[in-house]
Order: C-alpha cells, then structure tokens, then sequence
C-alpha cells in the first residue's frame, strides 16, 4: 500500500485516544480495542470490514458512541476506496444518524463531516456530489447546526457554480440571503459577514452569466454592509468586482480605488490572485493619468521581479517618459501577458489612446502650429486617428486652438501667458 494510501486511514483522527477512563468501564475499552484491532487491518479489507461492523454491532448493543461512529467512517474510506459508492451513500447515511441523535461532539461532527464531504465530493460524479450535500444539509438543518449549514451550503453553491446548474445555485443562494435577514427583509447586524460570503457567491454567478445590472447592484449591496469582517479573500474578490464593473463604466478613478483595497486584501490573504490583480491596478491608474505610480508602493514592490509585473513594469515607464516607440514595442512584444489577457485586451485601446492624448499634450506645447500628418508620424497613427484624439482634446480644454482641416494643421492659440498676466493685475489693483 502507498503512503497515499495510507494517510487515507490516518486523518483527523490522532488526537482520538481517550486518556481519562473510568476503571469500570470494560465495555468502552473492548470496544476501543476492537476498533483499533480493525483498523491495523487495513491492508485487508474484507477483514477490516468485517471487524469495523463488529465494532458498530457492539457499539449499538450497548449506548452508541464515538467508536461507532469512527467506525462507520472507516467503512465508507473502504467503500470510496474500492470504488463502491451505492455503499458508500448507505453508510454515509448512517454517519449522519450518530450526528443527528448528537453522539458526539458538535466540533467533532463538523471537522469530520467537512473531511468525508471532500473525499466524497472528489470521488463522486456530479449528481452524487448534490445527493450527497443536500443529505448532509437535510440533517444539520434539524440538528439546528447554523455554522456548519452555511459552510456546507456555501461549500455546495460552488459546486453548483462549477458545474453550471444555475437555477438551483439561485434558488440554494436565496434561502441563504433570506437567513441573513429577519421577517421585515431587513440585514441582521450580526450576519453581515455570512451575507458578504453570500453575495461573492452571487457576484460569481452573475459574473458568470453576463448579467451586469444585478452585478452592479449586487457589488451596492456588498459597500453597503458594514457590520462584517470577512476573510481578505472574499473582501478581495468583491473589491475586483468592483474594480471590473467600473472599469466597463469607464470610471477609471474609481476602479483604480477598488483594485488597489483588492490588491491589498489577496495580500493579506496570501493569494496568487494579487499579482493579476495589481496588473489591473496599474493599467486603471494609467487610464486614470494618475501622477502616482502605484509599483512604487511597499506592497507591490515585492512582487516586481513577477513575469506579469516586470512586462507592465516597462510599460509605464514607457507611459512616464512618453516614450511612443517604446510604448508600442512593448504591447506588441508582451502581447501574452498583456494584449491577451482576456480582461487587459479590452482596455488596450483605450489606453492607447490615453496614452496618445498625453504625448500629443507634450509635443505640441512649445509651438503655436503642428502639421497633423508631423503628429501621425511621431504617433505611428492615421492622421483621421490624430484628428480625432486633437478634437476630443479642444472639447476637453486641454489644448487651445482649432484645426485648419484645408491645410491639416493644428493651430495652437498661446494665451496662458496673457491670462497669467490678467490674473496678477487684478490681484495687484484689488490691494491698492
């Protein structure tokens, strides 16, 4: 047998050894013994099924314990193990009873239940994976056991998620919002953090499914509960929701805010996540025109030797100096880090375009007229691009001038000194 196989039988059950006997109790340690006896059978299984059931027979005979249950346990890792799942499902069932009729320990049934879902879940097909939670809910719904009813029910909406049944996902992720609520629909304070797990659920289902209005107002919904600390990875995931949906807006200020607290969140949680994450970061600030270089933080500085991060590394340093060859180098050249990135690629023209708007900003500022084919040229862009990009900078009020589109000039109207002139006039007669 291999270690693998091995450590099937050596789970949480180490700290199982009972040190505080009473002297008269024979039957618990006979039955003790027996389990243990079964168990250094393993290598036999038709031999340790055979003294694992003697074991629940006795255990039943007298008042069910622990040992019964531990047992049974046993038995079902047998079952899985040898591929037998309709026994599987029948002893699983009778694991269940020892917890409904509390023969052991609320904190024990949880870690062993969480322990069996996952064997289960990772041997099982699709349908049995289903069965299998909606047993487990079934019995903890009577057992009145909250935590662990909505660890399992969360556990079970992401197996609805991966497997793409969204109509009972829906209908499993409204009764869990309905229980964060009280009978006039409004949040109960002390269940904001279950409610903020149940919306990343829902964030992830319509994120899935393209809805975007019940995204957005869902993400709403998530900002406005503030009577919660979740673990940094849901925070994280919904803070890059956040950061996505205004992103679509075009809102780059605001996307820029929420992937930065998202960033931080999958720090702290230890996520791989932060590095796509801080990608995103940077490309919302540069849309954004912050002045502020957000790889110049202490948080992301340790990630800058990162493949993703030394490519958009170079990229704003080409963005900082306005450096037009560079820039467009380095899109073509890490185009699989960056043009590809499903999420990235839809912004690229929208950056390029930022990006454009600032270099024409720099170029043309010490002269009143610039030829537009000039600023195609040094671009690398179609004069009908620049010609557009020069409008959008006139409504802007960022440039001063017009467009001899007869002649395809730029006429540049110097009026900053004037004004700056006019300004201290009226300052000076205002103290006379």
């Amino acid at each position: 047998m291999s270690d693998d196989d091995d450590f099937m039988f050596e789970d949480e059950e180490g700290y199982d050894f009972e040190y505080e006997e009473e002297d008269g109790d024979e039957e618990a340690v006979g039955v003790e013994t027996k389990y243990y006896n079964a168990k250094a059978q393993r290598d036999d299984p038709p031999a340790a099924l055979r003294e694992f059931q003697l074991v629940i027979d006795e255990d039943t005979q007298n008042e069910r314990s622990d040992w019964g249950f531990k047992a049974t346990k046993q038995i079902i890792k047998l079952h899985l193990k040898a591929g037998e799942l309709d026994k599987v499902l029948e002893r699983y069932d009778q694991m269940l009873d020892y917890v409904r009729d509390s023969v052991v320990t609320r904190n024990y049934a949880e870690k062993s239940i969480n322990n069996m879902l996952e064997r289960l879940t990772a041997n099982a097909d699709e349908q049995m994976s289903r069965d299998v939670y909606q047993r487990t809910l079934d019995v903890l719904k009577a057992t009145q056991s909250e935590r662990l009813w909505l660890r399992t029910s969360l556990r079970l909406a992401k197996i609805l998620l991966a497997q793409q049944q969204y109509d009972e996902l829906s209908a499993l992720l409204l009764k869990l919002k309905r229980s964060c609520e009280d009978d006039n629909g409004q949040l109960i304070m002390e269940r904001g953090t279950q409610l903020l797990e149940v919306n990343a659920v829902y964030l992830e289902l319509y994120s899935a499914r393209d809805q975007d209005k019940q995204l957005k107002d869902t993400y709403l919904q998530c900002e406005a509960v503030k009577s919660a600390v979740p673990h940094p990875r849901i925070m994280g995931y919904i803070r890059e929701c956040g950061g996505k949906i205004y992103m679509g807006e075009r809102n780059w200020a605001k996307a820029q805010s929420c992937f930065f607290d998202a960033f931080k969140n999958y720090d702290e949680a230890g996520s791989y996540q932060r590095v796509e994450i801080l990608k995103y970061l940077v490309l919302a600030s540069m849309l954004s025109e912050s002045e502020v270089n957000p790889l110049s933080s202490p948080e992301a500085k340790s990630y800058e030797n990162e493949p993703p991060i030394r490519a958009i590394t170079d990229l704003v340093l080409a963005y900082e100096r306005r450096d037009v060859q560079a820039f467009e180098h380095i899109l073509s050249a890490q185009k699989s880090v960056i043009v590809n990135d499903s999420f990235v690629g839809r912004y690229v023209a929208d950056l390029r375009r930022t990006f454009r708007m600032q270099a024409i900003e720099g170029i043309v500022r010490p002269y009143t007229r610039v030829r537009v084919a000039t600023l195609a040229r040094l671009l690398a862009a179609t004069p009908a691009e620049v010609e557009e990009l020069l409008i959008a900078l006139i409504l802007d009020h960022r440039l001063n001038g017009s467009i001899d589109q007869e002649n395809g000039t730029l006429l540049l109207r110097q009026e900053t000194t004037d004004r700056a002139q006019y300004e201290s006039l009226e300052k000076w007669s205002a103290k006379i």
